[in-house]
């Protein structure tokens, strides 16, 4: 298990690989559907617009706040940029991973539908407002949970699935 000395004093490159971990996990779901979906990524350059990642499926795009936390949901707020409330279909990603296989364990999600700004705090930081993960919409739930309420299966994708597994059955 990494000293979570070292996890802090390298935290953007745990961030990262971190990231990298979510968008193979994701991608890998939806390609594996048996109406395969290719998902786009496209990466903010900079932490200033409230965003990290889009992330884009034919109609389905959404300007996301990646964050990662190992363990439990800490009972301090996060501060998420008043940008993000700016943005369509915008929302904030949790993803808890065990510190000791750097492997997710589940996610939260604040967002589909994102909750209303006035209903966090404001914080010390212009421009910000505190948001706990225990706010989130949607809690401890599972990629394949996350992959279905970012893209959902659609009604040809559902028939076509439908008559896959009956002609197999």
């Amino acid at each position: 298990m990494p000293d979570p000395e070292f996890i802090y004093q390298n935290s953007r490159f745990f961030e990262n690989l971190l990231e990298h971990r979510f968008l193979f996990d994701l991608r890998r779901h939806l390609v594996l559907r048996d109406q395969p979906l290719l998902l786009n990524v496209l990466k903010s350059e900079v932490d200033a617009f409230g965003f990290d990642l889009v992330l884009s499926v034919a109609q389905h795009t959404y300007h996301i706040q990646m964050k990662t936390r190992s363990g439990s949901p800490p009972a301090n707020s996060y501060e998420l940029s008043e940008s993000l409330w700016k943005l369509p279909n915008a929302c904030t990603i949790w993803m808890l991973y065990d510190a000791s296989t750097i492997e997710p364990t589940s996610y939260y999600m604040l967002g589909q539908p994102l909750t209303p700004m006035d209903k966090f705090p404001e914080s010390e930081r212009p421009g910000f407002r505190k948001v706990k993960m225990q706010q989130a919409n949607h809690a401890r739930i599972s990629l394949s949970e996350l992959a279905a309420l970012l893209f959902p299966v659609t009604g040809a994708q559902q028939t076509a699935t439908g008559v896959a597994q009956n002609a197999r059955a």
